[in-house]
């Protein structure tokens, strides 16, 4: 569950974890359900079920990791219309984030997360800088 899980994470558990990156992640994982994925019916009795556990429902309008990016290569066409509901979210929440939908990669895999990873692994660690220095 790579970037939605960290999503997941972190919208559940914000003050645990301040800076969360993705790239791209599978935020509207429930259509795996009937899609032969084995883990997941594991997990859940139904594909509602699934929704209701997505990153995108646990996020709190008062409550957020205070540094977020995501990004889903303009390609990807399975996973790039749930990540852009979750920029529209938070935008309309007013919760402070960065995503990038324009940097092309070929789609969802590891030429595009290779691309993404340098300015993932920035974001974070430029993020946590900030969280140490603050002052609480």
């Amino acid at each position: 569950m790579g970037g939605q899980g960290a999503l997941r994470f972190a919208y559940k558990h914000p003050s645990t974890f301040p800076v969360v990156a993705a790239i791209s992640p599978a935020i509207d994982y429930q259509s795996r359900f009937y899609e032969g994925d084995e883990t997941i019916p594991q997990m859940y009795s139904d594909p509602e079920t699934v929704r209701q556990d997505t990153a995108t429902l646990h996020i709190h309008p008062l409550n957020w990791p205070r540094h977020q990016f995501f990004s889903c290569c303009p390609t990807d066409l399975r996973w790039l219309e749930s990540a852009d509901r979750l920029r529209m979210k938070l935008y309309s929440l007013g919760i402070p984030h960065e995503c990038d939908f324009e940097t092309e990669g070929g789609g969802h895999g590891f030429a595009y997360y290779n691309i993404m990873a340098e300015r993932a692994v920035g974001f974070i660690a430029e993020r946590l800088e900030k969280e140490r220095l603050r002052i609480v």
